[in-house]
């Protein structure tokens, strides 16, 4: 997404929460204006934004994958993929969408692995740490995912935020 187009929308946006929104009495008014803005919200979120997010979870989960590979240097575990995933600036979405996809499929079935009998009785502090750093990733990924997710309509309006756009909080 250009920067222009972004800053277009947060302009739209600050000047409906600015001056429509407290010049409004009419509370169906003042619904239809947040209704807009989270619509504004979402587009802004939606354009072409996917790339860069789906690229940084990509990158923390080969990340994680490597600190995996390297603590249960020796052990007998599910495949881990090679790192890095992604060679140079890809913007193909799609394809992003699904390494990020096929990440979680693995980073899952070695949480599953890490936590279960056969890696404790090999090594359990490797185990147990290699499951502590699993959880941590997965909980990383999920602030990325949220940070592109736009605020509920109703959390703006019963808040009175004035945030122009959900990624900031």
């Amino acid at each position: 997404m250009s920067v222009s187009f972004e800053r277009l929308i947060d302009g739209v946006i600050d000047a409906l929460q600015s001056h429509v929104v407290p010049n409004s009495n009419d509370d169906f008014v003042r619904g239809q204006v947040f209704s807009a803005i989270y619509a504004l919200n979402g587009l802004k979120l939606a354009a072409d934004w996917k790339a860069g997010p789906l690229l940084e979870q990509v990158r923390l989960q080969d990340d994680t994958f490597a600190a995996v590979r390297r603590l249960a240097d020796g052990m007998i575990h599910p495949e881990i993929p090679t790192t890095p995933r992604v060679q140079g600036d890809t913007s193909d979405a799609t394809a992003i969408e699904a390494l990020r996809n096929d990440g979680d499929r693995q980073l899952g079935q070695l949480l599953l692995w890490a936590s279960g009998e056969d890696a404790r009785a090999a090594d359990r502090d490797a185990a147990t740490e290699i499951e502590r750093l699993l959880r941590r990733a997965i909980c990383d990924q999920l602030k990325i995912e949220l940070a592109t997710t736009p605020k509920s309509m109703l959390q703006q309006i019963a808040g009175g935020e004035r945030e122009g756009s959900a990624a900031q909080g």
